[in-house]
């Protein structure tokens, strides 16, 4: 009952941060260790089912949009934008600032820990193993895996 109400509560909350929702999404119900979101609320859109679980990170400086049927598992981070410190970082000349959004398909598992970098776009019934960093596009159909990740076989999906 209680973590009903701590649900409909964090919904509530959420949208009125601007985040949108399906209503049959599941956003962090357990309260122990929350969700953290850098940037905007209303940059996040998760379809219906989806679920993004305790201790993720989402840097929401671009769009970040979550498919039906996907989950973030725990602690994953998703990033819209990459700087080294801007003009004060020499890198800042080799490594320029990145702004761009998320897409993740529909049925979609990111395993906990993993890494999803900005411009990234993930097909749908795709499995990204625990600790992967996904640095490029991820087609349909397949799990990956590694650092950076890499196709490891394609998934038999009807």
């Amino acid at each position: 009952m209680l973590a009903t109400l701590l649900s409909k509560f964090r919904k509530w909350y959420f949208s009125l941060c601007g985040m949108h929702f399906h209503p049959q999404s599941v956003v962090c119900p357990v309260p122990i260790r929350p969700f953290y979101v850098v940037g905007s609320y209303k940059n996040i859109y998760l379809d219906k089912n989806a679920e993004v679980r305790s201790g993720c990170v989402l840097i929401a400086r671009d769009k970040i949009i979550i498919g039906e049927n996907s989950t973030l598992a725990y602690c994953a981070k998703i990033l819209t934008s990459a700087d080294p410190n801007g003009p004060y970082n020499a890198l800042s000349k080799l490594y320029p600032y990145k702004k761009a959004p998320v897409t993740i398909g529909k049925n979609v598992w990111i395993g906990a820990n993993s890494t999803i970098l900005p411009g990234v776009t993930i097909g749908d019934f795709v499995v990204v193993a625990a600790g992967s960093v996904v640095t490029r596009d991820v087609p349909s159909g397949c799990m990956v895996a590694g650092v950076p990740a890499v196709i490891k076989k394609k998934l038999p999906v009807s």
